[in-house]
């Protein structure tokens, strides 16, 4: 076996058992950590598959970004210590059944197809030729869908600031 083999296998453990640990923990910042180590196995697996443009947007978009919110989310609201109730505990085990069902069933087609694994060369890399289409032919789009989303933090901002409660007049 092959280094790329063990890094793949190991990459793939960390993923499930991270996306495991994340739906069944009964604690929320357990569960939310506990997603890094499935987002780095994700990570690691389109590294490894040549897709660099995609490893990094995974670790700037969902590590950077959507873990560190649920973190402060937690964190700011003082629900640290919160643990779901059995009616969440069970459905989440209901969830996981349904999901290793799935999953058996995906198996099982893909055994039973035509398809073939092969050895496949790796991408020469993504991100020089996205980076051209960003950059060139699609700059208007790209300049667009910028300032739209710095619209949208800057009116997020604007909603969520609270306003001081007005003084109490002197008695």
């Amino acid at each position: 076996m092959g280094a790329e083999v063990i890094l793949f296998w190991l990459f793939a453990a960390m993923a499930v058992a991270g996306g495991l640990m994340a739906a069944l923990l009964p604690r929320i910042v357990h569960a939310v950590f506990s997603l890094l180590l499935c987002f780095v196995g994700v990570t690691g697996i389109y590294a490894l598959a040549g897709a660099d443009f995609l490893a990094v947007t995974q670790v700037v978009v969902y590590v950077g970004g959507v873990l560190v919110l649920f973190a402060f989310g937690v964190l700011l609201t003082g629900r640290t210590a919160l643990a779901l109730g059995d009616k969440e505990v069970r459905h989440r085990k209901t969830g996981l059944l349904f999901g290793t069902l799935l999953a058996a069933g995906l198996v099982t087609a893909i055994s039973g197809s035509i398809f073939r694994t092969s050895a496949a060369t790796p991408a020469e890399g993504t991100t020089e030729g996205l980076g051209k289409l960003l950059l060139g032919d699609y700059i208007i789009l790209f300049e667009f869908a910028s300032v739209l989303l710095l619209v949208a933090l800057i009116g997020a901002a604007y909603l969520v600031r609270r306003q001081a409660p007005p003084p109490e007049p002197p008695q």
